[in-house]
């Protein structure tokens, strides 16, 4: 049996965590125009109440519920609410073309791939070739053109189902084949209810804006109504400086280290229920390293 000498070294470095808040959400029992709300929202707190994700939905739904009144707010995007026909399952890939998808007349709950590649979301009704799933290769269907249902339907009797686009490789193969084509529908799609509507711009009297029903439900209603509103207050964000101890040998990489601790204490904290979307970061010494060194510690091993 060998004895050998193995040398550790106490590190010491400063960890920056950055806490985000969700916002808050104040209910406003004054009956306003959609504009008059948001500017009232704008002038007083951040805006119109926005929900993206089902969190901050649930804030604001039981604000709604607590009052039993239609209710304005600025938009509502479930990030979440997006889902392929195909097994219904969530994206973890998309291609959106700028400023997309935009909800544009409150009914855009399907979406089309342009010969240039990218998506837009659009009516569901509208009329376009299709691209089928099937066990081979994409199959596109242009003549008749069809609306995105039934589009679905005969991808489902014929083949597998609309086209799921599971990265960038195939989303220009798909790109090739559309090319004579003004619109394709692929399998994306949302439920109405789950989707958004973001007005900016002056309404006239017969412009929708988005509502809260007295059921729950994202509606249109008529901007010019005079309806309570929910505003939303900005972020709140809190920094906290962590001072971590490290034992390591003495020939690591001061970046290696440092990449590993944070992965490991990020994980860690995540897993005691911290937010995934609070941000962790090194403060730099003067030199520019992470991490010096407290002292030397020897132990003795037996190999």
């Amino acid at each position: 049996m060998e004895d050998r000498l193995i040398r550790f070294v106490l590190f010491s470095g400063f960890l920056s965590v950055l806490l985000c808040s969700s916002h808050d959400y104040v209910w406003v029992r004054d009956r306003k125009t959609w504009k008059e709300a948001q500017d009232f929202c704008q002038k007083h707190y951040l805006d119109l109440a926005t929900a993206r994700t089902d969190e901050e939905w649930s804030e604001i739904d039981k604000l709604r519920a607590k009052n039993g009144s239609k209710t304005w707010i600025r938009l509502y995007d479930d990030v979440n609410g997006w889902r392929w026909s195909f097994r219904n399952e969530c994206p973890s890939f998309t291609r959106w073309h700028k400023k997309q998808p935009d909800n544009y007349g409150g009914n855009q709950d399907c979406v089309m791939l342009h010969s240039n590649g990218y998506w837009h979301d659009e009516n569901c009704n509208r009329k376009c070739a299709i691209i089928c799933q099937s066990d081979q290769r994409p199959v596109l269907v242009s003549d008749p053109a069809m609306s995105w249902t039934q589009g679905q339907r005969l991808c489902r009797e014929n083949y597998t189902d609309l086209h799921t686009v599971k990265n960038e490789r195939e989303n220009q193969l798909l790109q090739m084949m559309v090319r004579d084509d003004g619109c394709v529908w692929i399998g994306l799609y949302r439920h109405p209810d789950r989707s958004y509507t973001n007005q900016t711009e002056k309404q006239t009297d017969q412009e929708e804006c988005p509502a809260v029903d007295e059921d729950g439900r994202v509606t249109e209603e008529l901007c010019s109504e005079k309806l309570f509103f929910v505003c939303q207050t900005p972020l709140s964000v809190r920094r906290q400086v962590l001072r971590l101890k490290v034992k390591a040998g003495d020939n690591v990489s001061d970046k290696v280290t440092a990449d590993a601790v944070l992965k490991e204490v990020q994980k860690k904290l995540q897993e005691q229920g911290l937010a995934a979307d609070v941000k962790f970061s090194w403060q730099e010494q003067l030199n520019g390293t992470v991490f010096h060194k407290l002292n030397k510690q020897r132990y003795r091993s037996r190999c």
